[in-house]
């Protein structure tokens, strides 16, 4: 055989999905590097977050982290998305990315330090879902940084042992750091990043007035699951480590999650929302774009919609009404006083538009654009992971051509037709036209 056939013929982030029954059973993906994992060698340890000077210090040292740890940091993955064209001509980058490039935290950075956005992701997730608002944000002006959090962007084991005073500590990082570099600073979150951007303002009397907004996909506020709360205790039973084991062909998400991080990220959801929370906590005057599902399966939307009104009756009536929620969902179920603070939004979905094709929309996809070369209409992977214990299911939900999408509700599952979790936006150029509008009210706000 030939080097060019030995090249055509290697593996990469798409042949790996067709691998997937074996990959569930070996665990080869599930686990960092054992050298990586060994606590002797310094070379592997953590990022002390006080001991950084810069934000272009922290970004080389976490991607150093990915090509360390993950098993899979030099793997060839062919899906090329505009910002990492914008980050390879930075980097002198090859045309076809490395799962570690893909992974790593950026920065797409403006000529100027007038304004930014920082952007952290979601548990199990990685700065991979922001490739497309990125681009949105760059393109309004904004330099944009994103953060990996500790324990992500090499293999699912890692959570095993990473507590949320990590994430805390990241996060703190990041938004000061980028305080301290720019003149206007705007805060967005995903899922458990959302949780942790309420967590650091709640927790100061008073914030920095360069905070002009907070934008908010999904935010954690409380589990959808009633029994996520005993994830602690489960997680303190010797040699029970995982919620959930699966393939792990995500190269962009972790799909095996394990009982400590559930108690880690209800640790964090515990301070936010919690009665013994709510005395101690600071609301503050900051404009939020807020962005939900109804049917939501992985956080309780109902429970999120509670701490957006409280926070806005934190605000006076002419901030108020610069906030804005989209809800995905039936505007009968939205707390009848919500449109009395803030701008509410509920798309409709027009006969032959993309939201016609979905039932409705997941928590895991507010942020990925149809586009998405990964996650979108024409994206190879298939989110499957609520049939992984069935195996004549999880295997017609990957294959089938025929398939339906949405979030995994007990309706949807009980369908006939196999079910891929959503993983795009269907309204999600409608979801910029509201974030433009949201960006020049709040803006304006700042030579008023």
């Amino acid at each position: 055989m030939s080097y060019t056939q030995v090249a055509v013929a290697q593996e990469n982030c798409l042949t790996i999905q067709e691998d997937y029954v074996s990959l569930i059973e070996s665990g080869k993906y599930r686990f960092v590097n054992e050298l990586a994992d060994t606590e002797q060698d310094e070379q592997f340890t953590g990022i002390h977050f006080k001991s950084l000077s810069s934000y272009q210090q922290y970004l080389s040292q976490a991607y150093q982290q990915i090509i360390q740890k993950n098993p899979r940091a030099s793997m060839p993955c062919p899906l090329v998305t505009e910002t990492y064209q914008q980050l390879a001509k930075k980097n002198h980058w090859s045309t076809t990315p490395q799962i570690s490039q893909l992974l790593a935290p950026f920065e797409l950075a403006q000529n100027n330090n007038d304004k930014a956005i920082l952007l952290i992701h979601g548990l199990t997730d990685s700065p991979f879902s922001f490739h497309d608002l990125s681009q949105f944000f760059y393109q309004q002006g904004f330099t944009v940084r994103t953060l990996l959090l500790p324990g992500h962007g090499t293999a699912p084991s890692a959570l095993l042992n990473t507590n949320y005073e990590e994430w805390q500590q990241a996060a703190t990082f990041a938004i000061e750091q980028t305080l301290a570099d720019y003149s206007e600073v705007y805060l967005g979150g995903l899922s458990t990043g959302g949780a942790l951007i309420f967590d650091y303002l709640m927790q100061k009397e008073q914030v920095d007035t360069k905070i002009k907004g907070l934008f908010m996909w999904s935010p954690a506020s409380k589990a959808k699951n009633s029994l996520a709360w005993l994830a602690k205790y489960i997680d303190a039973i010797p040699f029970v480590d995982w919620l959930d084991i699966d393939a792990d062909i995500d190269f962009a998400k972790y799909e095996s999650f394990p009982y400590h991080a559930a108690a880690q990220v209800n640790s964090i959801m515990s301070l936010v929302v919690d009665e013994g929370a709510s005395a101690s906590r600071q609301l503050h005057e900051i404009p939020l774009f807020v962005v939900v599902s109804e049917h939501d399966q992985t956080i309780d939307t109902k429970h999120t919609l509670q701490l957006v009104q409280q926070w806005q009756l934190a605000s006076a009536k002419t901030q108020m009404k610069k906030s804005v929620l989209i809800y995905y969902g039936d505007n009968n179920q939205l707390p009848s006083k919500l449109a009395d603070v803030m701008t509410v939004i509920v798309p409709e979905c027009s006969p032959k538009s993309l939201c016609s094709d979905v039932l409705d929309v997941s928590h895991i996809a507010t942020t990925n654009s149809p586009d998405n070369p990964h996650y979108g209409v024409n994206g190879q992977y298939r989110n499957c992971g609520h049939y992984v214990k069935d195996t004549a299911r999880y295997q017609a939900c990957k294959n089938n051509k025929q398939t339906i999408k949405g979030e995994t509700t007990a309706i949807n599952l009980a369908h006939k037709r196999a079910m891929q979790r959503l993983t795009y936006n269907p309204y999600y150029a409608e979801m910029l036209t509201e974030m433009t509008a949201f960006l020049q009210a709040t803006q304006s706000s700042m030579s008023e």
